[in-house]
């Protein structure tokens, strides 16, 4: 790729100048006159040398320079204020970025960084009491996609999904499925969704244990369901109940306890590496009655995890559990592990509009929204994709309305249809010029045959994709590859509104320009790939 070729030639010109190039970075301007590609890497140097000379941004990024005007590909290279390099690509150098995208096709933007490395993501984790709703759900698109991502990148990945099925919630849904079974009110129990009284009708005990073991198999049973009519399958559902049965929490703590950080204070033992966590009462790991909490069992959890030889820990998991992070980050850290490799998404509330007004809670599940009613409404495309295009620290005003509607105010509509469109577009011509092995050629890559700027702007765009899977397995920050598919879709609209493609001037022309659309094509697969969205052939 030209980007690839002018990073390796920046850093040569970098370390000519005796800094290191390593940490250099170009990237597309929003503004076209800014160039095709901009760097600040001379911002960067003269932070560095202002330490032992008074050399200028300015003067660096023109002793860069020097050394990169001769080279083939450029068309121009231009310095501005304060220090910002700007290059521009000969059209003919760019086009040539299509050859690599259509000869890996689907692999185009695979990477190796993560190869040999595994990786687990922590997505979902329904409360096991009820129905899938929201305040867990809008963690599976989060963390499926990201789990796609990183093995783009070659990680082996496990899609963890655990499942909380221990605890006084657990021991009220029981009391509250015999007590309904029983005749008592629903309106009086611990739970009162309408999903209590169907439970009550198809388990027959009057134990309450008993109830409550049998609820949590069938709710845990729909809920995964629910993530598969999702897109969503999980590698291992991991139980609570079980780390206490095998003694990986037991474990755990005498790990613990050998490294002097746990506390017994007010008749209770406590995680306390610092004195800080002795005034937050969920450190206790040990309650006063001797059972272990939540906490306890989830230190044992992640210590299982590191201890499979996994290199890279990742947990999606809703905003009210901020004040988890730091315990569990401290827990994983002083067990043995590098805390660097264990990384917390946290994602905030989805509220649900139609028509501008507020959708009131499911009557099934008595208190919020279910997956299941959303799903049923809209389906899982505009489900996924409303979700993946905000950021996971922003709340969501989520509309029902325009998920639903067949225009290009709908946003995940928009992007498919330009698929559909591509895929419309190689369908009318013959078979054969559709591989990429004719498609492209020396015809294609004559001087200035794509030179419109619909043409290089998309141009651009694909060539990005492989720089913007790894930014996304750096930070987590899934909503970029929305944004990159509705720009993309804009692009290539943009495109086929202004060059005529199938009535193209010329032969040579139509050939370039099906390439083009072609390679279009392939990149918008992957990215809608990678999020679990279908990307129809025919709309």
């Amino acid at each position: 790729m030209v980007k690839q070729q002018l990073l390796e030639d920046l850093k040569w010109a970098v370390e000519d100048l005796g800094f290191s190039g390593d940490d250099i970075v170009i990237s597309s301007p929003q503004n076209p006159s800014f160039g095709d590609y901009t760097a600040n890497i001379a911002l960067q140097l003269a932070k560095q040398k202002l330490k032992n000379c008074k050399q200028t941004p300015m003067e660096i990024a023109n002793e860069i320079v020097s050394d990169l005007r001769t080279l083939s590909y450029l068309s121009d290279i231009e310095i501005k204020e304060p220090g910002f390099i700007n290059f521009f690509i000969k059209p003919e150098f760019l086009t040539k970025d299509l050859e690599e995208i259509l000869e890996k096709g689907k692999d185009f933007g695979r990477s190796e960084s993560g190869k040999g490395k595994k990786a687990s993501v922590e997505f979902v984790s329904a409360n096991p009491t009820g129905p899938m709703h929201f305040g867990n759900a809008r963690g599976g698109p989060i963390g499926d996609t990201l789990a796609s991502v990183l093995e783009f990148c070659g990680y082996e990945v496990m899609r963890d999904y655990y499942h909380n099925d221990i605890g006084s919630q657990v021991d009220k849904l029981g009391e509250s499925i015999v007590n309904v079974a029983q005749g008592q009110k629903l309106e009086d129990q611990e739970y009162k969704g309408e999903y209590v009284k169907e439970l009550a009708k198809e388990i027959k005990t009057d134990d309450p244990k008993q109830a409550s073991k049998q609820a949590l198999e069938i709710l845990l049973k729909e809920n995964l369901d629910v993530a598969k009519e999702m897109g969503i399958k999980f590698d291992r559902v991991s139980y609570e109940s079980e780390f206490l049965g095998s003694s990986q929490t037991k474990k755990a703590l005498m790990v613990l306890e050998e490294k002097d950080v746990l506390k017994k204070q007010e008749g209770a033992v406590w995680f306390a590496p610092g004195d800080e966590f002795l005034k937050d009462r969920e450190s206790v790991v040990i309650k006063s009655d001797g059972n272990y909490t939540y906490f306890t069992n989830d230190i044992a959890y992640h210590n299982l995890k590191f201890s499979q030889g996994t290199d890279l820990v990742v947990d999606i998991l809703g905003a009210n559990h901020h004040g988890h992070v730091p315990r569990l980050k401290a827990a994983v850290s002083v067990l043995g592990f590098d805390v660097s490799n264990f990384h917390v998404v946290l994602y905030q509330w989805v509220r649900f509009k139609r028509g501008g007004e507020i959708v009131k809670m499911s009557k099934r599940a008595g208190t919020f929204i279910t997956v299941r009613e959303i799903l049923e409404e809209i389906g899982k495309d505009p489900l996924k994709f409303f979700i993946l295009m905000y950021d996971a620290n922003s709340p969501i005003d989520f509309d029902l309305e325009l998920a639903k509607q067949q225009s290009n105010k709908n946003p995940v509509f928009y992007v498919q249809y330009a698929f559909a469109r591509m895929a419309n577009i190689l369908r009318k011509v013959k078979s054969e010029k559709c591989n990429p092995s004719t498609v492209l050629g020396a015809r294609v890559q004559s001087c200035g045959i794509l030179n419109k700027k619909e043409e290089l702007e998309l141009i651009k765009h694909l060539s990005y994709f492989p720089d913007l899977i790894e930014e996304v397995a750096r930070n987590y920050q899934v909503q970029h590859l929305t944004t990159y598919a509705i720009t993309l879709a804009d692009l290539f609209h943009k495109f086929y509104e202004n060059c005529r493609v199938l009535n193209a001037e010329n032969e040579e022309l139509k050939t370039a320009r099906l390439s083009l659309v072609l390679a279009s094509k392939l990149v918008l697969a992957n990215v809608l790939g990678i999020m679990g969205i279908d990307a129809p052939e025919r709309m």
